[in-house]
Order: structure tokens, then sequence, then C-alpha cells
């Protein structure tokens, strides 16, 4: 399950929907059905000092996944968080034309993923993860995200 903190901004019906149906996809894939993620949209700026703060980078990205270790996550079944900056993802998505919509899935499975052990440090990580983004997403229909022009 996915928990929507949409304060700042606010995202569409449909893409909520379809947010809540992709982690519960990824969550049963994965096997941890009661799996609990939380995502927040903010602003660049805000994600500029997530992202120095905890990655050493003084520049906005677009998503920043946190693991949740501490005892909670045994009893609340949470994993983590996960934020994305609407103004980043705003931009990549017009950028990389595609629309809004397809950009925020890829980027919320994305950030699941990291939260459940994924990653792409190695190029044989990138290749693992990234197949599975691409399988998962061709489930909603949405193109490989990696393939853009």
């Amino acid at each position: 399950m996915i928990k929507i903190n949409q304060e700042a901004f606010s995202i569409n019906n449909k893409l909520s929907k379809d947010l809540s149906a992709l982690s519960k996809e990824i969550f049963l894939l994965e096997q941890k059905p009661d799996a609990i993620v939380n995502l927040k949209f903010i602003n660049d700026e805000d994600i500029k000092i997530l992202n120095q703060k905890y990655r050493n980078k003084s520049m906005p990205t677009n998503v920043l996944s946190f693991e949740n270790d501490d005892i909670s996550k045994v009893h609340t079944n949470e994993i983590g968080d996960i934020a994305i900056s609407y103004e980043y993802a705003a931009r990549e998505a017009e950028e990389q034309k595609k629309t809004f919509h397809d950009h925020v899935m890829h980027l919320t499975l994305h950030g699941i993923l990291h939260l459940l052990g994924y990653d792409h440090q190695l190029e044989s990580d990138a290749e693992c993860m990234e197949l599975k983004e691409v399988n998962i997403l061709s489930k909603f229909n949405i193109m490989n995200p990696y393939k853009y022009e």
C-alpha cells in the first residue's frame, strides 16, 4: 500500500489510483503484500536539502528513498518513505517527452525498489533493476522509461 501526502502538490485521481495499484503489484511480486510506503511530493529546494543532508550532493534530484530501519517497521509494515520533487519530475518528463503520469509512476516504482533492497551501483544490479522496472511498468501500459528521445 502507498500513502500519498499531497500537502504542497496535488495529483489527479487517476495518478493516485494508479500509484496505489502499482504499489500493490510490486508488493505482491516481492511477496510483501502488507508493506506500506509513504510518498510525499516536495519542491526542488526541499529535495536539494535532503539530497545534501543524506547523499552529500548539493543539487535537486527527482526521487529519494529513505528506508525505515527502526523497530517500528516490524509493527507498522512501513518499509520507508519516498520523496519526489514535483517540479523536477515535471521538467524531466517534458524534456524526455513523457507524460508526467508515466514519469511519476516510474519514479515511484524506482523508489520502492530501492526500499526493497534493489540498487544500481553495479552494472549487473542496474540491469536487473531496470528489467524489473520495465516489466512492471509494461503491466500499466507504460513504455520502457530508459528509451526516450
